[in-house]
């Protein structure tokens, strides 16, 4: 990001109830863009006329908001197995004519459960003697293979379960292309690993990461590995935070009470080329607004 105060947006949700008064909160918070659900109270914005989608655009211009993004919900499923993939594909395509007509910047959407490719073994260090020095090597050899496998998701044996998620992601790929429509992918149910994964075969240029701090916490990869793998294809950031537990477990907090390092993310995004809004979710916590609030001075603070 460029130098200077952070592009700041937030989800509207959790400022309000429906669209009509999220903007003026949101400016009034302090923010300069709003993401909205692609259902928001009484309004359905795939459903908006072209007058309708005027309306929203002259709303938001009222109170200096940009629409960054569109979230669509994809169902627990998403396209994982049981998913109606038609259905799903038909309510993204509805997203995306959405975010044409609206201008967003990007649809963020939740992939649900993905295959969990085989995971690629490290070599482990073989300790010598010599280099324990005064240690006492242990008599019985701890298994590497056990080690290794603490805490961390199994390679997925079904190859109906890959070849489902690819098939969609190559339709979904094909329908943003001729859209001209970016989106932003993440998966709550899913590993770093599984999510590479999925966008590599799909390989389509108008998918990227919709990056979440919190999944940095949960996951098995360091963030080194993760920005190393997926910096370059940031397209949204999901502001959260957490408190990290055993085994991947993770309790919400306010930004800048979890265990995030703010500056240490800033600077990685920095580095990855990514310059885009920070998307303030407060839904997890109470008082939203205040929440929201005191999120964006933690990270401008942070800049």
């Amino acid at each position: 990001m460029p130098a200077g105060s952070p592009k700041l947006s937030v989800v509207a949700s959790a400022l309000a109830p429906d669209l009509r008064s999220a903007p003026a909160v949101a400016r009034q918070l302090g923010f300069g863009g709003l993401q909205l659900p692609t259902a928001f109270g009484g309004t359905d914005l795939t459903t908006l006329s072209g007058t309708g989608q005027r309306d929203v655009r002259h709303l938001l211009a009222t109170h200096e908001q940009q629409l960054v993004s569109l979230s669509v919900d994809l169902g627990s499923k998403g396209f994982g197995p049981g998913a109606d993939i038609d259905r799903v594909l038909a309510v993204l395509r509805s997203a995306m004519a959405a975010a044409r007509g609206l201008a967003a910047g990007v649809v963020c959407i939740d992939l649900g459960p993905l295959p969990q490719p085989a995971r690629e073994e490290k070599p482990v260090p073989k300790v010598t003697p010599g280099m324990a020095g005064l240690i006492l090597l242990p008599t019985m050899p701890i298994d590497p293979a056990v080690a290794a496998a603490k805490d961390k998701p199994a390679g997925t044996a079904d190859p109906g379960f890959f070849s489902q998620v690819d098939a969609a992601l190559f339709e979904l790929g094909r329908l943003a292309d001729a859209a001209g429509v970016v989106f932003a992918c993440r998966s709550d149910l899913a590993s770093f690993a599984a999510l590479e994964r999925a966008l590599r075969a799909a390989n389509c240029p108008w998918f990227g990461v919709d990056l979440d701090p919190v999944a940095l916490l949960r996951d098995e990869w360091e963030p080194d590995e993760v920005f190393g793998r997926l910096g370059g294809l940031v397209r949204h950031v999901r502001v959260r935070d957490a408190i990290g537990g055993a085994g991947g477990r993770t309790r919400p907090a306010a930004v800048g009470r979890g265990d995030t390092v703010w500056p240490d993310l800033l600077a990685r995004l920095d580095d990855a080329g990514y310059h885009g809004w920070l998307t303030v979710d407060p839904t997890e916590l109470p008082d939203r607004p205040a929440a929201a609030a005191a999120a964006a001075g933690v990270l401008r603070k942070s800049r």
